[in-house]
């Protein structure tokens, strides 16, 4: 009888409120559970990213989407290591490649375990390192470090070197263009002026961004070879011979293309004033001394930290943020009256507060002095001359960017390979290739006005918990009643 009693008194616990409520809130559970593991199914399976990283770590530039668009040759993009090991940033950016083009491919390659493989990539003295990236179409093939992926700047004060920028786009896209046969403009570095040499990171960064770097002597020739597609003057010691000056104006006449860095000499550089002042500019030789604080670095006056201009060359530097340095810079001074033809523009410039010295002053003192000249100065411009040729029917563009510096580029400076890269491709006329730009990697600070904090502060010390209070408050009661 006990039995039976027992068995009508769970029955009833079935029918009761208490049961009824219970069960639908564990219906409902499970809805809900089974509904986020449809979601997140269907979602898996859905060929969509959204980069939500504040400066679009992730994302692809117009110029990396055109490029991919016009291949015409598949091209396998391979991971050195075993399968699953690449690194999670660098392969999500590479799959992102994938998924724009099916041109692209992607694989692993292990140097260890299939070593005969490998002997093809590294015969001439190329090196397959675990973490590295092989992107080759038909025998054509380039190798990009992992360290070539990542930007490092060194700490001025301790020495130590740290990852300042990501350019895995940057690189990728350029070993893309090469092995799909893309045009490798060539880059002569003159010499025979004591010119100094750029150094191994510069050269090094050329080279990926497939500029094929030789050396001219102009002594003898009549003319700029002509395959040569741009000229890089740095830092001569000695003026140009007058042969030398004719050979670069009909260079330049013809759609010359160059990038002069020249350093405050205490020696004048006739010629290469002569060929400046046909292109509306001149070297002050002067030494720029910065008046405001903040506009240097290291309490050095000539360790300059200019403005930038909006520039396709310098806005790059600018929005992001880059660190540039111009050291020991001298001004260069803009003609008022220019031919039509004609548009210079400033890339860097000084504050008002700075001033001007001749390279011949004896003058040591870093304060201003009755015979320095006021400022603000250019340190860098852009000159770009288009002249119609009415015998030929065509319109020949000059272009040249002068900056009054070499040393910038052993500053070791994030900005300074940019200024210098840029400048390249700008008078190349390849102006997307200046768009993909290194992704910086360091992490904001975020900042809140007082408004901001108070109203945080007060949803999160005060609102949030009461209207958890409450909550909890209305269910009690609600389940005390059942």
């Amino acid at each position: 009888m006990k039995f039976k009693n027992n068995k009508i008194n769970l029955l009833q616990s079935f029918k009761s409120k208490k049961f009824k409520y219970g069960g639908y809130a564990t219906v409902m559970t499970l809805i809900v559970i089974a509904a986020l593991i449809i979601v997140n199914l269907v979602a898996d399976l859905i060929p969509v990213r959204i980069d939500l990283t504040s400066n679009k770590m992730y994302s692809l530039s117009e110029q990396t989407e055109e490029a991919l668009g016009n291949l015409e040759e598949d091209i396998t993009i391979n991971f050195i290591g075993e399968p699953g090991t690449a690194d999670v940033m660098i392969e999500e950016i590479v799959q992102r490649y994938a998924r724009l083009s099916n041109r692209i491919n992607t694989d692993y390659m292990d140097p260890v375990r299939d070593p005969l493989t490998a002997q093809k990539y590294t015969k001439d003295g190329g090196q397959l390192n675990y973490g590295s990236l092989l992107i080759e179409s038909g025998e054509v093939f380039r190798i990009i470090s992992q360290y070539d992926m990542y930007n490092f700047t060194q700490n001025q004060s301790t020495g130590q070197t740290q990852v300042e920028s990501l350019a895995v786009e940057q690189r990728l896209t350029s070993a893309i263009l090469y092995v799909s046969g893309a045009e490798m403009p060539v880059a002569y570095m003159l010499e025979g002026h004591g010119e100094a040499t750029l150094n191994y990171n510069t050269t090094k960064q050329m080279e990926l961004e497939n500029f094929d770097l030789q050396s001219l002597n102009l002594m003898g020739l009549d003319e700029v070879p002509e395959d040569a597609d741009l000229l890089i003057i740095n830092g001569p010691q000695r003026d140009l011979s007058q042969e030398e000056l004719t050979v670069l104006e009909d260079y330049f006449s013809n759609n010359g293309k160059a990038i002069f860095m020249i350093d405050l000499l205490v020696q004048e550089l006739p010629n290469f004033q002569a060929l400046f002042q046909t292109y509306g500019i001149q070297l002050s030789n002067s030494l720029v001394v910065e008046g405001e604080q903040g506009k240097y670095i290291g309490g050095n006056p000539l360790y300059l930290l200019p403005d930038l201009s909006d520039h396709d060359i310098v806005s790059p530097i600018k929005s992001n943020k880059i660190p540039l340095i111009i050291d020991i810079a001298q001004a260069i001074e803009v003609s008022d009256s220019t031919r039509n033809t004609l548009t210079i523009d400033s890339l860097l410039t000084t504050s008002d507060k700075a001033f001007a010295r001749s390279a011949t002053s004896s003058e040591t003192s870093l304060e201003k002095q009755a015979d320095d000249i006021s400022g603000p100065f250019s340190l860098a411009v852009a000159i770009e001359d288009r002249v119609y040729n009415l015998s030929a029917n065509e319109t020949y563009t000059a272009r040249m960017v002068v900056i009054g510096n070499s040393s910038f580029l052993n500053t070791g400076l994030e900005g300074a390979s940019n200024l210098f890269m840029n400048s390249l491709n700008w008078v190349f006329e390849r102006e997307e290739s200046i768009s993909i730009r290194p992704k910086a990697l360091g992490v904001q600070p975020l900042t809140i006005t007082a408004t901001q904090q108070k109203v945080y502060g007060a949803l999160s010390m005060i609102i949030i918990p009461v209207a958890c209070l409450i909550a909890g408050l209305v269910v009690w009661l609600r389940r005390r009643n059942l």
